[in-house]
């Protein structure tokens, strides 16, 4: 045993001796030098680096999603008219100005207008691929109360101009054709082809103050009730308690899809999601609010008064919750028109405003 001990102690004072000959960079480099490592330290190293890994990973899967910035006002454009409505076809935006014109602003030269004539005042506008369908109140002197215009969103060719009976207020395109809704004085809602130009729908003596269309459905508010319509312009569900509007600015109100509608409780503030007949969500975003539009995952809805200013305020329609606000000024949004990566809001002073989302 003692031979052994003694042996052991002979080893160890050749190493020391060994190690003590080296130079001191040596010395330092050695741990880093591959040939130098043990199969021992290689594994611990390799555990190591796994370990760091996997906690990385797992960070990720944790962590909360970056929260989005601020959206921005990134420029201002006065149209010197008066906008009633608003929206995007052929890549640019088109825009119904109550004297008698529709202006196409293109989102790369949006300080250069183009103007197509069209006969009586503009009230409404709905886009429809390359095409726009326009309800215009006809002159005094023309018998006829008011016209569906159908121009090229590109050159401002008329492509139809269909007659009809009473004030036009609203179109929507969809649910099997062109949707308008006549004023309350006759009442009703009514649907033509597309191409034959001819009526193929008609409900009689209802009063519409929002109109939208998604799919085969039609969507229509008057009052604090909300209708499902079916192609046919058949009733689905009624929904009822839905805050009521403030007048003109109902225009943009209603916005559909393919499971159901949003809409814009002008009086209380709040955004009101409805699925199946039912209220399923409210999301509170100001003491009033205005119109709304959609890019993506988010919704858009002008919302105030806030100290005099109106906001437009960003929401995630997937969960509601409020994710963004930017002030827009002292006059009423009109129109929120979203193209690309822009968003364009149409103020009542005949303002433009190009917003840029994040």
């Amino acid at each position: 045993m003692s031979d052994y001990i003694a042996a052991l102690r002979q080893d160890l004072v050749e190493a020391a001796e060994r190690e003590r000959q080296h130079s001191p960079a040596r010395r330092v480099a050695r741990p880093l030098l591959p040939r130098s490592w043990s199969p021992l330290a290689l594994l611990g190293t390799g555990a190591a680096v796994a370990g760091l890994l996997l906690l990385v990973v797992t960070l990720r899967a944790v962590s909360p999603p970056r929260t989005p910035e601020a959206p921005k006002v990134v420029g201002t454009y006065h149209l010197g008219s008066h906008p009633r409505d608003a929206a995007a076809a052929a890549g640019s935006l088109m825009i119904a100005d109550y004297y008698g014109t529709v202006v196409r602003r293109s989102p790369a030269s949006p300080q250069n207008p183009r103007q197509f004539k069209v006969r009586g005042q503009p009230t409404s506008i709905a886009a429809d691929g390359d095409t726009i369908w326009v309800t215009t109140v006809a002159p005094l002197k023309d018998l006829n109360g008011s016209y569906l215009v159908q121009l090229d969103a590109r050159t401002g060719q008329r492509l139809a101009r269909v007659p009809l009976e009473g004030y036009a207020s609203q179109v929507a395109v969809g649910a099997g054709g062109v949707w308008f809704a006549a004023d309350l004085h006759s009442g009703g809602l009514a649907r033509v082809d597309r191409r034959t130009r001819k009526r193929t729908a008609f409900v009689p003596k209802i009063a519409v103050e929002g109109l939208a269309v998604a799919g085969d459905s039609v969507w229509v508010r008057a009052g604090e009730t909300v209708t499902q319509r079916d192609e046919r312009g058949q009733v689905v569900h009624h929904v009822k308690g839905i805050s009521g509007t403030l007048g003109e600015e109902s225009q943009r109100t209603l916005l559909a899809d393919a499971q159901g509608a949003w809409v814009v409780g002008q009086l209380d503030g709040l955004l009101y999601r409805i699925e199946g007949g039912r209220v399923v969500q409210r999301v509170k975003l100001s003491e009033t609010a205005g119109v709304i539009a959609r890019s993506g995952s988010n919704l858009w809805v002008s919302a105030g008064p806030t100290d005099g200013r109106h906001e437009i305020v960003r929401v995630n329609a997937e969960d509601g919750k409020v994710t963004g606000r930017v002030s827009v000024g002292l006059h009423i949004p009109q129109a929120i028109v979203p193209i690309g990566k822009q968003l364009w809001v149409i103020t009542s002073a005949g303002e433009l405003l190009r917003v840029s989302p994040e």
